[in-house]
């Protein structure tokens, strides 16, 4: 395989993989589950469901290619954590119906997202200011959620 072959397939691989946990847990999202989240009370920045279907393309997009750009220089370790608090939110918030469990794996996944941001930056500095629009927005769910659970 030529180096570029090789750097494509790993391009590819990350965006397959970071678009796979959105896939999932966006599969616990039904008429069901959004009945049941309309019904909370809810922040009063809470945005509208197109933003939601917006932001997390781009941000999947930006970790991977972040990762991508620390292919080898980083330890994947943090990456593959927040990847997995990731995927796990949905599952708590929507499919198990525990908002409060959801914000404990969120608060775990900000803590790995800084780690990764930490190590990433170590290794190029592009591939930690690629994952800050990441944090922000985690940040701002944090809000989102830590509202549910105090008002529900």
């Amino acid at each position: 395989m030529t180096s570029l072959t090789q750097k494509t397939f790993r391009l590819f691989f990350l965006l397959l993989l970071t678009n796979a946990v959105g896939y999932l847990g966006g599969s616990v999202m039904n008429e069901d589950t959004m009945n049941w989240y309309n019904m909370l009370i809810q922040a009063p920045l809470t945005p509208p469901s197109i933003v939601f279907i917006l932001i997390w393309p781009i941000l999947y997009v930006l970790m991977s290619i972040s990762a991508f750009l620390v292919w080898g220089k980083a330890s994947p370790r943090y990456f593959c954590l927040q990847l997995v608090a990731n995927g796990l939110w949905p599952m708590a918030f929507f499919y198990f119906r525990s908002p409060f469990a959801a914000l404990i794996i969120l608060i775990a996944m900000i803590a790995f997202i800084v780690l990764t941001i930490r190590d990433f930056y170590k290794a190029s500095h592009l591939a930690g200011w690629l994952f800050l629009p990441l944090l922000i927005w985690s940040f701002f769910a944090l809000y989102l959620n830590g509202f549910i659970v105090l008002m529900n």
